[in-house]
């Protein structure tokens, strides 16, 4: 019998592009419902029990988070898949306490993750998942777990990492430090290679995780200079872009933490298309100030003041150090989260206003405009407008 599945999205051609372009049947699918908001979903849900939900976050009436802690409180058995159009790191975390199985891009219903979480799913589902403690040390298992959960989309990597230290990993119990790698290559031959160029460098323990092209080298704090040396020669000879460190800890609640803010921190620079690699501490220090206070309003002197300097100094290292003043770093960032948001979510303009920090609805439309062309009421109606010919399009292929 195949797995029932549930579809709520306020868009009916998102929905209808989902049913058509996802190949249900080789994962022992079949899509028996679909709904236009959370509420429809909830009273849906209630009457054909599916063993998988897959649900927008943002909707009308009661959103995708709100289902989600419903039919994991009536069914825990339930497998809840989040939809959306964007990552966010706040939305995944929200997910995952709730319980949720994992979290995608509407926009990728043919991308193979879709594909390796659903089979994942229907194995689960099958019963067929229990498997011996132990293998849990086994490096693919833990490496895989490892991804998942640093992106979000699981925590069963947290038991791992607690076997580990108390295992293989028992050193990190003592004094260390996480070193966060950027532009290292994503293939396993560059793995291989970047693992033999440490154990020729390093005499001491250390751990190395791969996730995309990023690599977090763990080291005993003890060979702090030793790292930072080598990765200086890394970076003469192109092998690596960029790192970032912090103080030395240890223990498994510091672990976690150090790990997760070292990658949101690199995910947040990346998403609002900051490169940090020539800055100095100071301006580094300024630009995670600031994308962490979109939000709010920002004055030159009050970032200087955060940094140590005064408004000029800061003014002009900011301006030879990013390429711009930091106006418009911030207006560029700024008008970055206000599109994702416009495209993305049903927030009214004043609400968008305020979560950009211009919480003057017409101030913001005017600001907007001359940093778009165009007003934010009529970016969102171009962008749903686009959006719908494209699903459209893509359904009418399959």
């Amino acid at each position: 019998m195949n797995i029932k599945v549930m579809i709520v999205d306020d868009e009916v051609l998102v929905r209808r592009g989902l049913k058509a372009m996802v190949p249900w049947n080789r994962y022992g699918m079949e899509v028996v419902a679909d709904a236009p908001n959370g509420r429809k979903g909830w009273e849906t849900f209630l009457q054909i029990q599916p063993e998988l939900v897959i649900t927008d976050i943002v909707m009308p009436e009661m959103d995708g988070l709100e289902l989600c802690r419903r039919v994991k409180e009536h069914a825990p058995q339930t497998k809840v898949l989040l939809l959306s159009c964007h990552r966010d790191f706040s939305f995944a975390q929200q997910g995952i306490s709730l319980g949720v199985s994992g979290y995608l891009l509407k926009t990728e219903f043919q991308d193979e993750e879709w594909g390796t979480l659903l089979e994942k799913l229907r194995t689960e589902l099958a019963g067929e998942s229990a498997r011996p403690e132990k293998s849990r040390e086994r490096p693919d298992e833990w490496k895989r777990e490892f991804g998942a959960w640093l992106t979000g989309l699981s925590r069963d990597f947290e038991q791992s990492l607690s076997s580990l230290l108390q295992s293989h990993w028992s050193w990190m119990n003592d004094s260390m430090r996480v070193w966060l790698l950027e532009g290292m290559g994503s293939s396993a031959n560059c793995e291989e290679q970047e693992r033999a160029w440490i154990t020729r460098e390093l005499d001491s323990q250390w751990e190395w995780i791969a996730c995309g092209d990023i690599r977090f080298l763990l080291t005993p704090a003890s060979t702090g200079r030793q790292v930072e040396s080598l990765l200086v020669e890394w970076k003469l000879a192109g092998k690596v872009t960029s790192w970032e460190t912090t103080s030395p800890f240890a223990g498994l609640e510091p672990w976690i933490q150090t790990v997760r803010m070292l990658y949101q921190r690199t995910e947040r620079a990346r998403k609002y298309g900051v490169i940090q690699d020539p800055w100095q501490e100071p301006i580094k220090q300024a630009v995670h100030y600031a994308l962490d206070r979109l939000d709010t309003p920002l004055t030159v002197s009050e970032v200087a003041s955060q940094v140590g300097l005064s408004r000029s100094h800061f003014s002009v290292m900011f301006k030879k150090g990013v390429g711009e003043s930091f106006g418009e770093f911030l207006d560029k960032r700024r008008v970055k989260m206000a599109r994702a948001m416009l495209d993305e979510t049903a927030l009214s303009i004043q609400e968008v206003a305020e979560r950009v920090g211009l919480p003057d609805a017409k101030y913001f439309s005017k600001w907007f405009k001359k940093c778009t062309g165009m007003t934010p009421s009529h970016y969102r109606f171009k962008q749903k407008e686009e959006s719908s010919r494209t699903i459209v399009h893509s359904t009418a292929q399959t």
